[in-house]
């Protein structure tokens, strides 16, 4: 196989190239690499934020299953779904020949021109693309990662270094985006997240860092991991339009999309999860009015989780109207399922925007955070009332952001089972409304590591059937290194290598 340290060493820009207007979309995409010099830093920064999205969407796919948002509909797989040795090599491909070159020629870029706030931005994305990585890994290339025909078999550096990087990013972020530009290079309609508004990158970076600090609460304490998050979330997002997404359109779709396609050909390779759907259909944490009387649901159900049946012209069916039509699929089983992820719902429209970190994700970061500042534990009940606020601060921006109509929004949260209270508040009630908001989000993984897979902090979370016995039983807590490593990077590979089931440096 190709050493693909070489292969981006060596890249200059094989990417799709976006203009700099509105219509971003509507481009060609060239057939060659195009050299460095060649490139202005405004074709370099769409296709940087493009692939760092199609990472994100490759991990999702994937990560979604051990979440138990979703589950894999195919019989005697062995798969990441039923935790069988998983590689993700599609997402390290990504991330290290596309992402992260790119983004190195943007900084470079920023550097030679003195463009401050174009290097801000590269920055942040450099910061979330390592920084998801060695959340999935462990210890990762980065310090030689980059540097093509100089160093072909690049060191791992540890998670700890990586984090103490991603941090340094962040904040260097922060001050370049604070501050008036340096340069006559102004970033404009090629940033496809924020279309040159530094100030919401700013937003944006300090909200990303206080998800990282929150994944170091077993490594700082949780007093100190809270103090921490608190403090970057105090200038993080604070509204659903500060999101950090990427929007898709009727030519460039959203890929939840494109892999649902086949819906109308019977070729579907998805499910919803039993576990997502309990969570929203009464059977977890109490029952909720929705629609009239004697229908007890979360009002999101039906719009995420599509229940009607097709064939080859299309939909032949409607959503159940009780709650106990909803019916998934039991993870690790393979089972086929009519609870499908759809094509016209939230997160799967071809339109739909393919979301990395959320204004509501913020504000239950923040209620964990104020749990553990009063003293709260998996076990525990009770908490303060800025906790309580923000818990329900998430369930309406999350309610708001997919469309709950605001008499069915307001009876959810006027039920007792959500408004129960700061006395009566649990850590499971946080992170249960969580779960539901980072639907098709990678990073309910990361807080599954951080409790240990705890039932009292995810109620009725239970470990997949059929997973692989060289596990024991045990969870999975990391991805195991591409293949392409084995093969292109032996020694470094054979060095770092560790199961599946041994816990990252923060899991420890």
């Amino acid at each position: 196989m190709k050493n693909i340290y070489k292969i981006a060493g060596g890249l200059l820009l094989a990417i799709s190239i976006y203009s700099c207007s509105d219509n971003y979309f509507d481009v060609n995409t060239p057939s060659n690499a195009v050299p460095n010099d060649q490139i202005a830093m405004k074709d370099v920064l769409s296709p940087c934020i493009k692939y760092t999205m199609n990472a994100q969407y490759n991990v999702a796919s994937n990560i979604a299953q051990v979440d138990q948002h979703i589950t894999t509909v195919v019989l005697d797989r062995q798969g990441i779904d039923n935790q069988f040795l998983a590689t993700l090599d599609g997402y390290w491909r990504i991330v290290y020949t596309q992402a992260l070159p790119n983004i190195q020629v943007l900084e470079d870029k920023a550097k030679a021109t003195n463009s401050s706030h174009y290097l801000g931005i590269a920055k942040v994305l450099k910061a979330i693309n390592i920084g998801t990585t060695t959340d999935l890994y462990g210890d990762i290339p980065y310090s030689e990662a980059l540097m093509g025909t100089e160093i072909l078999y690049p060191k791992y550096d540890s998670q700890q270094a990586i984090y103490t990087e991603v941090i340094k990013l962040l904040d260097e972020s922060i001050a370049l985006l604070s501050a008036p530009n340096t340069s006559t290079f102004t970033p404009g309609g090629e940033d496809l997240i924020y279309g040159g508004k530094t100030a919401n990158w700013v937003k944006a970076a300090y909200s990303f860092k206080a998800r990282f600090q929150l994944h170091l609460s077993k490594i700082n304490g949780s007093t100190a991991t809270a103090n921490a998050v608190l403090a970057s979330l105090s200038k993080g997002f604070t509204s659903n339009a500060d999101d950090f997404q990427l929007k898709y359109n009727s030519v460039n779709i959203n890929p939840w999309y494109s892999s649902q396609v086949g819906l109308f050909t019977g070729n579907v390779f998805f499910a919803i999860s039993n576990h997502f759907i309990s969570y929203m259909n009464g059977s977890v944490g109490g029952v909720f009015p929705f629609a009239a009387p004697a229908v007890t649901m979360d009002p999101r159900l039906p719009m995420l989780v599509d229940m009607r049946t097709y064939n080859s012209s299309g939909v032949t069916g409607t959503q159940p109207l009780l709650p106990a039509g909803y019916v998934g699929t039991t993870n690790g089983t393979g089972s086929p399922s009519s609870a499908k992820i759809g094509t016209q719902f939230f997160y799967s429209r071809i339109d739909s925007p393919l979301i990395f970190l959320s204004f509501a994700e913020t504000k239950f970061i923040e209620a964990e955070a104020q749990f553990l500042l009063a003293g709260g534990t998996p076990t525990t009940v009770g908490s303060n009332a800025a906790a309580y606020a923000a818990y329900l601060a998430g369930i309406t921006a999350n309610m708001d952001k997919i469309g709950v109509l605001a008499t069915e929004k307001n009876a959810y949260v006027a039920d007792a089972s959500i408004s129960k209270g700061a006395a009566a508040l649990e850590l499971k009630d946080i992170m249960r409304q969580k779960f539901i908001a980072l639907f098709l989000n990678p990073e309910t993984f990361s807080d599954y590591r951080r409790y240990n897979f705890s039932t009292n902090a995810f109620k009725n979370l239970k470990i997949p059937v059929n997973t692989d016995p060289i596990n024991n039983g045990q969870w999975m807590r990391r991805i195991v290194y591409s293949t392409n490593e084995r093969s292109a990077n032996a020694a470094n590979y054979s060095l770092n290598f560790k199961p599946m089931i041994t816990p990252v440096w923060w899991d420890k």
